[in-house]
């Protein structure tokens, strides 16, 4: 038999650096600020991450109290609703108000924002003064006039409201178990508060991020953010959707992103942290009437594009298993760089243990937007827009650096936002290999690792636009042929450079060998492929049917 392929290099070196992706509470959170000033106030740019425990299940709460929720307090300026500009927001950067010129460019039409109860109510329940203003207001309106749609992520307790302040951030907060629209509920009023102070400019909710790390897992380091149970988030998760719903009935409520892989390499290895969710919410005889207290489900995929797709199907798979029916936002998605010999502290990042070119994560932008729309992400999130203090972050995350200057990976998924915006559909119709060097997923459930020889996404554009992403999966050159459709077509590299293709006969296009292959990965199987090429093709009939690649 075949080795099974477990991918231990990939999966070691991305476990190290799950922490970094998400800000923990600014200064805020532990020691309260001056009164504020008219000034906004910008928030730190910190970690994400935490654990669970048991306990039994929080029952529902029934009917809302009658005591009327403390008021906000903002006194900010006024954040215009959100203008239309035919931006696409199923692709988006995480924070990517840090850098409005290279967002408008890149055409990004979905952003990220980090919301903290830490830092909005630093000194208790009735101190609502910083609630708008953690996020620099000027900023997210100009963001907001261009059409961006923008998500909030609500986390990190405040020191006030700490069930267990040894915990810090991490604790769940006091009075969880109040009705969810009582005064005394914090974490109800904190969520409704503002939810509708943002109404109709923020719509779309994210309740905490990856909870699901505990302080022993591999790589957990110290940002993790969650310590309390499995049945304590459930309760959070509950509690936050009905303030939210109650705020904004059109609001849309996500489960917090997650990382698979952190509950998939624990040992001994865990259920994940969603099905834990998902079984624990069948016990709540109003879940259902609620939407099992979520509108749409996030995960946080780095590396590999190959898990975009698998991934996507285990989570599917889950939502099969309870009868959930939630759409898939990927909310962060990433090849951090270890080259950029640019980058402050250059050298630390140099030393990480699995190397990945500046080269490899422009090609991987492309190559992992393409998977996203074709496994059908509602949401696909590039994290993130500037990197944050290189010299204290585990990794390089940013397209643009902490001085503005751009990465290789700015300009292709630039070029990849561009060129899939708008579309109708999407499909993945790969060539697989003729012979297997390893036991490939799918057909091998337990496999971590495909068999794809030649990757091909095709997406169905208005106007009777075709795009076809091709890219090889071997680490030799390959050349594939096309049969040809519609009226004419050309040729797009990674660098944006374009060709005409011949009008007649099949079309052959070469594609570079892929170099990114980790220590403990099968032979010849390579975790990001060669730098993929567009084929732009117009006057086809949607209807023409699409079949894998051939080698030429």
């Amino acid at each position: 038999m075949a080795p099974v392929a477990t991918r231990r290099g990939v999966l070691t070196a991305a476990l190290l650096l799950l922490g970094g992706c998400a800000p923990a509470p600014s200064p805020a959170a532990t020691a309260p600020p001056a009164a504020p000033t008219p000034e906004p106030v910008p928030t730190a740019h910190p970690p994400a991450t935490a654990t669970a425990t048991a306990r039994a299940p929080t029952p529902t709460a029934a009917a809302p109290v009658s005591a009327a929720p403390r008021p906000a307090t903002p006194t900010v300026p006024a954040i215009p609703p959100r203008a239309t500009a035919g931006l696409d927001p199923r692709f988006g950067i995480a924070e990517g108000f840090r850098n409005p010129a290279v967002m408008a460019e890149l055409r990004a039409g979905w952003d990220r924002v980090v919301l903290s109860w830490a830092d909005i109510q630093p000194d208790g329940p009735d101190d609502f003064s910083w609630l708008g203003r953690t996020v620099p207001p000027l900023e997210l309106g100009a963001e907001l006039r261009t059409g961006v749609t923008v998500a909030g992520l609500l986390q990190f307790t405040p020191l006030w409201a700490r069930e267990r302040p040894e915990d810090e951030f991490r604790s769940p907060p006091r009075n969880l178990d109040l009705p969810y629209d009582h005064p005394d509920n914090y974490w109800g009023q904190f969520v409704y508060q503002t939810v509708k102070f943002y109404t109709g400019r923020i719509d779309e909710w994210i309740i905490w991020n990856e909870p699901e790390f505990r302080p022993t897992d591999p790589g957990a380091g110290g940002s993790y953010t969650w310590l309390g149970s499995d049945q304590q988030f459930a309760r959070l998760m509950q509690v936050g959707y009905l303030a939210a719903k109650r705020a904004n009935p059109g609001a849309v409520v996500s489960f917090p992103g997650t990382s698979y892989w952190v509950d998939e390499q624990s040992d001994p290895r865990r259920e994940q942290f969603y099905e834990r969710y998902l079984r624990l919410v069948a016990s709540d005889r109003d879940a259902l009437a609620h939407g099992l207290y979520h509108d749409a489900v996030s995960l946080n995929l780095y590396r590999a594009p190959d898990d975009i797709v698998r991934v996507g199907r285990v989570f599917g798979d889950i939502q099969a298993r309870h009868g959930a029916q939630k759409p898939l936002w990927l909310l962060e998605l990433n090849a951090m760089p270890t080259d950029d010999a640019a980058a402050p502290c250059a050298q630390r990042h140099a030393a990480a243990p699995l190397k990945t070119t500046m080269e490899q994560q422009a090609a991987y932008a492309i190559q992992a937007l393409a998977l996203a729309a074709a496994a059908g992400y509602q949401r696909v999130g590039f994290y993130k827009m500037v990197d944050g203090d290189a010299c204290e972050e585990p990794a390089l995350w940013g397209i643009t650096r902490d001085d503005g200057r751009r990465r290789p990976v700015a300009d292709t998924l630039g070029l990849a936002i561009r060129s899939f915006s708008g579309y109708q559909d999407a499909r993945f119709v790969p060539l697989e290999r003729g012979s297997r060097g390893w036991s490939p997923w799918p057909s091998d459930p337990g496999s971590y690792v495909p068999n794809w020889q030649v990757y091909q996404v095709v997406l169905d554009m208005p106007g009777n636009r075709r795009v076809t992403v091709l890219w090889n999966g071997d680490g030799d050159p390959r050349r594939v042929r096309l049969a040809r459709h519609g009226t004419s077509a050309h040729l797009v590299d990674r660098h944006g450079r374009e060709q005409p293709l011949p009008a007649a006969g099949d079309w052959t296009v070469p594609l570079p060998g892929a170099t990114a292959h980790a220590a403990d990965d099968p032979p010849r199987y390579f975790y990001i492929g060669g730098d993929p090429v567009l084929v732009v093709a117009e006057g086809v009939d949607p209807a023409t049917p699409t079949t894998p690649p051939r080698l030429a």
